[in-house]
């Protein structure tokens, strides 16, 4: 009877230490989560599927596309919510984010704007929503170009606007190349 006892007290013990394990994972899981902040760095980019908040309406990106302008030598990764007629193609009422580097070119690696206010050097940033309105908002972000060849580019960013709604766009992506 006595070894039933502490068995049962034994295993109880257990029982409470494994839920509180399991309590301290679910507590460390959430503090990895994503959100949007200022003070951002490449690790903080998340490794799910490229997705946003478009002033505060959850979107998918349908179409993505790194343009290389011929001319201005400008360079441009667009993240719309719809797809071109033909690829490569303008978008009309284009909605969505956008980073360009003025006259210069993205390089595989990492580039990053960790605060709002950080001096964005040659680069430059902004959401257009449905409405054809550009936004004005600071951003912050981190790119990471993993691979770049003839036909695409590979890598994962988060963008974020400092704007009311706190919109932003964040994970993988795989951006068609356009040359124009």
């Amino acid at each position: 009877m006595l070894f039933f006892t502490l068995f049962h007290l034994l295993s109880s013990g257990c029982g409470k230490k494994n839920d509180e394990n399991k309590q301290n994972s679910s507590d460390n899981n959430n503090k990895k989560e994503f959100g949007w902040k200022d003070g951002i760095s490449a690790s903080d980019i998340p490794d799910f599927p490229i997705k946003g908040d478009l002033e505060g309406k959850e979107v998918t990106f349908q179409y993505i596309n790194f343009e290389k302008w011929h001319g201005s030598n400008d360079n441009v990764i667009n993240f719309s919510l719809v797809k071109p007629v033909q690829q490569c193609g303008f978008i009309d009422d284009f909605t969505g984010f956008q980073l360009m580097n003025k006259g210069n070119a993205f390089n595989s690696g990492e580039w990053v704007k960790s605060r709002f206010d950080d001096d964005a050097k040659t680069f430059t940033a902004f959401y257009e929503n449905s409405s054809a309105v550009k936004s004005t908002a600071s951003w912050n972000c981190a790119l990471v170009i993993e691979s770049m060849d003839s036909k695409s580019v590979k890598g994962k960013i988060a963008l974020f606007f400092n704007d009311e709604k706190k919109s932003w766009a964040a994970g993988k992506f795989e951006a068609v190349i356009c040359n124009n």
